[in-house]
């Protein structure tokens, strides 16, 4: 009777075990079919990015969301999206409001949770600025050690990315280009206001357009620095180079005029 007790007790442990690891495999299944399924899903976004799509490229990435909320990838990529947003409406101070705040908290999650990931402190760097630059000259001054600090960890971690050269070089031409009633606020921000050169933004800009040479946002700002330091013929060459790009997004077609207008001055 013993015997027969302690079979039926081993195959019910027999049961529960083989329970117990189909449920895992099964487990284990669902999560790497979740895992192809998110990254068919970026893959698809990214596509789309590239495509300038930008309204399909924010519903492909809210559809992936749903299923990893945590995804650093997916969380920079949907700061992206924000900015991109916003960078196409550049005149508009709500789509800027609308756009730029909510992306900052994507990109700041990015960064708390996978502060390895390049992605994540460039736009934390990228809709900082942004913010500065709509909130006032006393904003844009106190977040310009962030813009900084974030961009230059980017460079870091990705050097091969031009975007965060130009974003470099956009801080230092703004710094650089500050008034002096700017100065003065940025004295009583700061007992020593941040550090730029019209030089270093041709720097920045001049090893953005190294790295991507059909970028006409890098030639605008070379042109813009070379004129800030009074090198006319650098500049002109500079604009000129800019224009000979195809301007296909609004945000480029605003890049393609303002370099125009600018070789118009000069």
């Amino acid at each position: 009777m013993q015997t027969h007790n302690m079979g039926v007790s081993m195959k019910h442990r027999f049961f529960r075990y083989a329970v117990m690891v189909m449920m895992i495999l099964l487990a284990c299944t669902l999560v790497m079919a979740q895992s192809a399924k998110v990254k068919q899903l970026l893959v698809v976004a990214e596509n789309l990015h590239d495509a300038d799509d930008f309204e399909g490229t924010m519903a492909k990435l809210r559809e992936v969301e749903k299923l990893d909320k945590e995804n650093p990838e997916i969380l920079w990529k949907i700061a992206r999206g924000y900015f991109d947003f916003a960078d196409q409406q550049p005149d508009n101070m709500e789509a800027q409001k609308e756009n730029l705040y909510p992306g900052f908290e994507y990109a700041k999650r990015c960064v708390e949770i996978a502060p390895g990931v390049a992605g994540g402190h460039q736009y934390y760097a990228i809709l900082t600025g942004r913010i500065g630059e709509i909130e006032g000259t006393k904003q844009k001054i106190e977040n310009s050690y962030a813009v900084k600090e974030h961009t230059m960890i980017a460079i870091k971690l990705d050097p091969e990315n031009d975007s965060n050269y130009h974003v470099m070089g956009r801080w230092h031409f703004a710094l650089a280009d500050l008034s002096w009633f700017e100065r003065q606020i940025a004295s009583l921000i700061y007992a020593t206001p941040p550090a730029a050169k019209f030089e270093k933004a041709v720097d920045f800009f001049s090893k953005a357009h190294s790295i991507e040479p059909e970028d006409a946002r890098h030639l605008l700002w070379l042109g813009k620095s070379y004129e800030k330091l009074d090198q006319e013929e650098k500049a002109v060459k500079a604009l000129k180079q800019a224009l000979k790009i195809p301007a296909e997004t609004d945000s480029e077609k605003a890049i393609y005029k303002e370099a125009k207008d600018l070789l118009e001055d000069l």
